[in-house]
């Protein structure tokens, strides 16, 4: 059966998407399973599986393909990454090639010529699979040709703004995003050096430096990137914010640019939003029963704030999106303002604020105070202004969550005095502050264990936990890219305010009450014993919670 048959036959595509991807593969001069991957009608696997059984071809995973490639003189890797070709083996006049699509005749036949092969057999492999062997094997010699036509790309808007698939820039802004998306990369940076551009991931929290582009890249890639977000390709000298949506290995990503002019051209950063993996449920993010049910008793008070404090990349968006969906019904009304609004909801009005256009977070709360609403959800607490209508709108029968930037728990009260709140309006309001971190996890594959130490053994102890007799280490494999760790966990410390700590609030004496905070229900408490269950280190907790 024909790959297009095949398709429609497995419901991979409706007749009506598989006309789609042909019209834009006609405008495009692409090969329809590339198209199909780029438009988000197919996943890569599918397409792959497809195309080996229409062909009758054998399908290859990433482990089946060579590390090293067949040398075949005067061979521009371009053109392989073009055609999406590996050749990988040639014995007795026979060339074994790795194809991303076996009818792509002309590709086949030009690497066959070049190799000086009297037959080809011909091998399926996932078009990613293939651009990671061809980059792993040539290195930076696809990235060298593109620097020696920089110049023509800069001056080339036009080809910049018709979105050519084949346009060499374009397909290396793609590879990088899809690099990012295989990682689980947040965020990804591209950053203009004296010599070179370096390319970083943040994975799980820290960045790492996975590539480096010869430095004239730095403009084409720049100016690429904002053609894609909207920008302004000719302002180089002012720092730009703006948003793309793209499609990569089948997946839809919401992806937030800001670039800011630097010594050497633009540093450009990009947070891939929305892709996190963790389900909005609170009963599935891995927080301790105790934590999690005096998280379930304050989000089903009536009225009250909540406030979730952690750093920046404490999780703490996650934990207010997963309470919001769980208060999500008919019969309420939830509103939330968000900067940026990084998932959407059904069935919840978000709102993003813009102060460009003076639409701040107090002009939309006042605003949405008059659309009736059960639930607020306010991104940040920023203000002096913003704190007093979010803890008025509690007051007055509203459930309000929220976010501020505390080191625990009771900060969240020093802090709202610090802007300006009066004691008594927080006591009377917050109904719970949750503290939060977001800390590693130790890879399994590669899990190494050691004994603990004496002054180890005496943290758990004080804390009231049993010292285990091993403690996990960090070790670093292919698995995990060298790191060790795989994945995060959420660390967490839920405080309910009760009437003696209502007191304590209002008299200014939040310190004491955090020194008789029994030393299990602490972020301490908890980090130590994800320790002693072997699911992170020593090391990492101890980074995370800055213990002693």
């Amino acid at each position: 059966m024909e790959f297009r048959e095949l398709l429609l036959d497995r419901n991979i595509v409706t007749p009506a998407e598989l006309a789609r991807a042909e019209e834009m593969r006609g405008r495009t001069g692409g090969r329809l399973p590339s198209t199909l991957v780029q438009l988000g009608l197919a996943s890569e696997a599918d397409v792959a599986e497809t195309m080996a059984a229409a062909s009758g071809a054998a399908l290859l995973d990433r482990e089946s393909l060579p590390a090293a490639l067949v040398e075949i003189d005067g061979l521009n890797p371009a053109f392989l990454q073009r055609h999406a070709l590996l050749p990988m083996a040639l014995d007795g006049g026979v060339l074994r090639i790795a194809a991303g699509d076996p009818g792509d005749e002309e590709g086949l036949s030009g690497l066959a010529f070049a190799a000086g092969a009297e037959s080809i057999e011909i091998s399926v492999a996932s078009l990613s699979d293939i651009q990671e062997v061809i980059t792993a094997h040539f290195g930076n010699a696809v990235s060298e040709e593109m620097a020696e036509r920089a110049d023509d790309w800069s001056d080339d808007l036009e080809r910049l703004l018709d979105g050519e698939s084949e346009a060499p820039v374009i397909r290396l802004v793609q590879r990088l995003l899809a690099g990012a998306v295989d990682r689980r990369a947040s965020d990804v940076h591209v950053e203009p050096m004296v010599r070179q551009v370096a390319v970083r991931y943040r994975i799980d929290g820290r960045l790492n430096e996975v590539e480096t582009l010869p430095s004239a890249l730095a403009g084409p890639i720049a100016s690429r990137i904002k053609v894609m977000a909207g920008l302004d390709i000719a302002e180089s000298r002012l720092p730009q914010d703006g948003r793309l949506r793209l499609t990569v290995r089948g997946q839809d990503i919401d992806v937030r640019v800001a670039t800011a002019p630097v010594a050497h051209g633009e540093s450009v950063v990009l947070r891939l939003l929305g892709r996190s993996s963790v389900p909005l449920d609170l009963e599935k993010l891995g927080l301790p029963e105790p934590a999690l049910a005096a998280l379930l008793r304050a989000i089903e008070r009536p009225h009250g704030i909540i406030l979730v404090t952690g750093p920046t990349g404490s999780g703490k968006t996650t934990t207010l999106y997963a309470a919001v969906n769980r208060l999500r019904r008919p019969d309420v009304k939830i509103l939330t303002v968000e900067d940026p609004v990084e998932v959407v909801i059904e069935g919840v009005n978000q709102v993003q604020v813009r102060p460009e256009i003076d639409l701040t977070y107090a002009k939309t709360l006042r605003a949405f105070l008059r659309q009736d609403p059960d639930i607020l959800m306010i991104g940040e607490i920023r203000d002096q202004e913003t704190a007093e209508i979010a803890l008025r709108a509690a007051l007055t029968g509203h459930l309000v969550l929220s976010t501020l930037h505390t080191n625990n728990a009771l900060g969240a009260f020093t802090r709202l005095a610090d802007i300006g709140v009066e004691p008594y309006l927080t006591a009377s309001t917050v109904i719970a502050a949750v503290a939060q971190r977001l800390i590693r996890a130790v890879c399994t594959a590669c899990r190494g264990e050691r004994a603990p130490s004496a002054s180890e053994r005496r943290m758990f102890e004080e804390a009231g936990l049993p010292a285990p007799k091993n403690l996990a280490q960090a070790q670093g494999c292919a698995k995990c890219g060298g790191t060790g760790y795989s994945g995060r966990l959420p660390m967490i410390e839920v405080v309910e305010v009760d009437e003696a700590l209502r007191g304590r609030i209002r008299d200014g004496d939040v310190e004491a009450a955090q020194a008789e905070r029994p030393p299990a229900e602490t972020l301490l408490g908890h980090g130590l014993a994800l320790v002693a269950a072997g699911r992170t280190t020593m090391e990492e907790m101890r980074r995370a919670v800055q213990a002693a």
